[in-house]
């Protein structure tokens, strides 16, 4: 075979399969002209037994082969190298035979006869096109760092800082490759920078925003009636999805199984509440009121946030979510909680006794036990190292989970989907220190008592709970909010606990991650 040099080599191992390879030499030679080493095979069988012997980096594959046709060999070796691309060469151009190889999840597809530039055409779109992405993505970033570090700089709007969170979404997502690496550390420079930003301006204005019906974005308490309530008026029925904890970026990631069955009709960032937790946010959702307004109408329902509470912080959603629906007019809708694989499975297989509710609420778990372990089991801590673990395992979970099947079969029974969240998180790194009676909260990221005790530098908002539609715990209580990426501890044993939760995942104050959630109105395609 013609020499190359040690850098054209760098090109590929190209294996190429077809009973009459004899008559490709001349393409061959302009391959390894090229720098591909190419091997090749006259049969399917000599072909996965080369496999065997050594990788390769792709597959030219013809289709009608005698014996064993290239049909018949793709998912073989599939299964012996599932990363290596396979591109089909075929003679017929019938809608079932490319049908089965795209079925077969072939990269490319040329028909004969073919000639050398296309070959090679085929090969730097299956090979290159990842590398020339990469390389792209960089080029790009470096030019536009002085556009996006200005937008920082200058944004004074909810509508300007959320495009900002979407535009710095996209570049972690663009700059994920190995050739990103070395923009990584500028990227992370600017997402701090703009979270020190996003958070003055946050807390300048929530406590106006909160308690006004003309505030420039929605809050968690407005989702059903907003969303949810004018839909049901109007004769459709409607599953509320809430994945608890899910965060902007997470649900990018996982969107694309959804339009399986599904189309985006509408797509937006609202804002969680203050404070950016469970017992505040969601129990404000499925009740469509703020937490003070939950706490005078249901006083033996609402829990106090101390540190010693009793549980049962969210036992009630499903009353909150049934009464809302009341005052509304509409007929009781059904509402689940799955805490674990088993109730997800559970929930698919007897969703047959629920269908008929033209309402469903259901809250999924999985995400935030994510992040709740990396505190607590070594192993999550391995695979969430950073963002890009966390991400990695929310969109494992969810290509794997039952109720990506189910969501999918829910367009065929005429149900629209709106899909969000209660509240995101962020991983903390700096430990700020916080005095305060016994009877303050446990959540890391806020504290709510009486005679808090913090240096206001670090501390972006300080006010008394019900000024922002929070009910108080005791009179003369005050809460506070973490920004950033800081996180509240005690002074007794104050190193102990900045180690241990340093790198964990918390929520509960401050930041885009938290505060900026997605909602996404779906309806089914046909």
């Amino acid at each position: 075979m013609t020499k190359v040099s040690k850098a054209n080599m760098e090109q590929g191992k190209i294996l190429w399969v077809d009973d009459e390879i004899a008559s490709f030499k001349p393409h061959v030679m302009v391959l390894e002209g090229k720098g591909y080493h190419v091997t090749t095979a006259s049969s399917g069988a000599e072909a996965i037994e080369l496999m065997d012997g050594q990788p390769f980096d792709c597959i030219l594959l013809d289709e009608h082969m005698p014996g064993q046709t290239g049909l018949d060999c793709l998912p073989i070796m599939h299964r012996k190298a599932p990363n290596v691309p396979i591109i089909m060469i075929t003679k017929s151009e019938e809608d079932g035979v490319m049908e089965d190889a795209i079925g077969e999840a072939i990269a490319d597809y040329l028909l004969k006869p073919v000639q050398p530039r296309q070959v090679l055409a085929s090969l730097t779109r299956v090979l290159g096109r990842k590398r020339l992405i990469e390389g792209r993505s960089v080029e790009t970033y470096r030019a536009s760092f002085a556009a996006l570090t200005e937008k920082i700089s200058t944004a004074d709007s909810w509508d300007d800082w959320q495009a900002i969170y979407q535009e710095w979404i996209d570049w972690e997502r663009r700059l994920e490759g190995s050739d990103a690496e070395s923009m990584r550390p500028m990227l992370t420079y600017q997402k701090e920078e703009a979270n020190r930003l996003f958070i003055r301006f946050y807390a300048k204005n929530y406590p106006q925003w909160i308690t006004s019906q003309d505030a420039p974005c929605d809050f968690s308490h407005q989702i059903l009636d907003r969303y949810v309530s004018p839909l049901l008026h109007e004769g459709r029925k409607v599953v509320l999805l809430v994945i608890d904890n899910l965060r902007l970026d997470h649900w990018h990631d996982i969107q694309p199984f959804f339009t399986d069955s599904f189309r985006v009709k509408e797509q937006m960032v609202v804002s969680s509440m203050l404070p950016t937790a469970t017992q505040y946010a969601r129990n404000a959702m499925f009740a469509g009121m703020l937490p003070a307004d939950i706490a005078k109408r249901y006083p033996d329902k609402w829990v106090k946030d101390v540190l010693d509470t009793k549980p049962g912080r969210n036992a009630h959603e499903a009353l909150f979510f049934q009464d809302w629906a009341s005052r509304k007019g509409l007929s009781k809708p059904a509402y689940g909680k799955l805490s674990n694989a088993q109730a997800e499975k559970q929930w698919v297989d007897q969703w047959h006794q629920v269908k008929g509710k033209s309402l469903v609420g259901l809250v999924v778990n999985f995400v935030d036990r994510i992040s709740h372990a990396k505190t607590d089991q070594s192993i999550v801590k391995d695979l969430a190292t950073d963002d890009r673990g966390f991400k990695a395992l929310t969109y494992g979970w969810w290509k794997n989970s039952p109720l990506r099947h189910w969501v999918n079969a829910l367009a065929d029974e005429g149900y629209e989907l709106i899909v969000t969240t209660d509240h995101g998180t962020l991983s903390v790194d700096k430990a700020i220190q916080v005095k305060g009676p016994k009877e303050i909260s446990a959540n890391m990221r806020y504290k709510v008592g009486r005679g808090l005790q913090f240096k206001d530098k670090e501390v972006p908002l300080a006010v008394k709970p019900e000024s922002i539609g929070l009910p108080s715990v005791a009179l003369g209580d005050q809460i506070i909010f973490a920004g950033g990426t800081d996180f509240f501890v005690y002074p007794n044993q104050f190193h102990r606990y900045a180690g241990q939760f340093a790198g964990s995942y918390q929520h509960g104050g401050i930041s885009m991650e938290e505060l900026m959630i997605p909602l996404a109105h779906l309806v089914p395609k046909g």
